[in-house]
């Protein structure tokens, strides 16, 4: 039995709707039907007024020019009063109201009309209005306005949501771009570089062999620094579907990709172990801890990899991390990439991506990077055949 401190209904609907994870188009759609019903009405629009223009963007008339995407002269409509005055407008009859000589009531044909402004960023976007051919026998009460003012200022909020993810999108897309170029800019000369240095070792000896050798390690990591550039400008924090992923064979696919030179991989992973991850973004957290590892430790350096369904680590017998570098990762502090390098940084970020915890070890008999708290079997079910 519903208690005297519960909302009205279409409050409850409201708050429902804010709750949900329908989509942009989705949830403005609803909106308008949680008016409709309170109202008791047959029509509601969603409206864009800029330039004098009556723009639809959303409302459940199928037909006529205000459906969908119709467009009228704003001077035509009911709407152009919230406009003009910012204020909310109700009627339950336009014949008997001070507005019956309006244009509005031939141009529109309603009798009906309740509407509010809506704004983005402080200015006037457009209207939310609810109307109906026939005149409404009971008013327009106090409960019935102040619901119609809280609908559009949430409606209003949710256009501003949108429009600043949209700006955000095509702020990172312009990102993505000029990382591409960059990257592009920066590989062309470095790929003639690394020709002509294998070129040359092919013909050295002695000292000047082993200078290029050190020219080459120096290239393949500008290489290797260039790819890290690219996937944090492109990639940042996000993290895309997650699925169960095998541990081992991912772990075994990044040690493929990193330059091992005399390093050796050895793997101690139960049986069966998975990980519920964004599956590209798990294999670079691995070849860049490895690449970590062979990179700062040394030729004949030796990285453990230990896991089960609850968490994994990455170790090696290397001389271990500066105290600078271990403090700026336990802290994951994330503007201190001077210290741990861009790879590292890439670690950082896949595991607050996924919500994960990271602790750092160094002893100076080595560097441990444990990963914890995956909690795998909340996000993705094992089906019939893991079990």
């Amino acid at each position: 039995m519903p208690s005297d401190t519960d909302p009205p209904d279409p409050f409850k609907s409201l708050l429902q709707l804010t709750a949900s994870e329908l989509s942009h188009e989705e949830r403005l759609r609803r909106s308008i039907d949680v008016g409709r019903e309170f109202l008791g009405v047959d029509n509601g629009v969603l409206s864009y007024t800029g330039d004098g223009r009556y723009e639809v963007v959303e409302t459940n008339i199928e037909s006529g020019p205000y459906a969908r995407e119709g467009v009228v002269d704003l001077g035509g409509t009911w709407c152009r009063h919230v406009v003009e005055t910012g204020e909310p407008l109700a009627f339950v009859d336009a014949t008997a109201t001070e507005y019956r000589d309006d244009v509005a009531v031939d141009t529109t044909g309603l009798s009906c009309y309740v509407g509010a402004e809506l704004t983005v960023d402080g200015e006037t976007y457009g209207t939310l209005c609810f109307s109906d051919d026939e005149p409404r026998s009971d008013p327009i009460s106090d409960a019935e306005r102040d619901f119609v003012t809280v609908l559009a200022e949430w409606v209003s909020a949710e256009l501003e949501r949108q429009k600043h993810y949209a700006e955000l999108r095509a702020q990172n897309d312009r990102l993505d771009e000029f990382a591409e170029i960059v990257a592009h800019d920066l590989r062309n000369p470095l790929a003639g570089a690394i020709g002509f240095t294998e070129l040359a070792q092919d013909a050295a000896t002695g000292r000047v062999a082993e200078f290029l050798s050190r020219v080459r390690g120096s290239l393949d990591r500008m290489e290797s620094m260039i790819a890290e550039c690219l996937i944090l400008a492109k990639e940042g924090a996000d993290v895309g579907e997650r699925t169960r992923v095998e541990l081992e064979p991912l772990v075994e696919a990044a040690w493929e990709t990193v330059r091992t030179r005399d390093a050796t991989l050895s793997v101690d992973v139960a049986p069966g172990a998975t990980v519920v991850a964004d599956e590209m973004r798990l294999q670079r957290l691995f070849e860049n801890l490895f690449r970590n590892s062979v990179e700062h430790c040394g030729p004949g350096v030796s990285v453990t990899v230990t896991g089960d369904d609850d968490g994994f680590a990455v170790a090696d017998d290397g001389p271990g991390l500066p105290e600078d570098v271990e403090a700026a990762l336990t802290a994951a502090d994330t503007t201190n990439v001077k210290s741990f390098g861009l790879g590292l940084l890439v670690v950082l970020r896949v595991v607050s991506g996924h919500g994960w915890d990271l602790a750092v070890e160094s002893d100076g008999d080595g560097a441990r990077f444990a990963v914890s708290n995956l909690n795998a079997a909340e996000r993705v079910p094992r089906g019939p055949a893991d079990d």
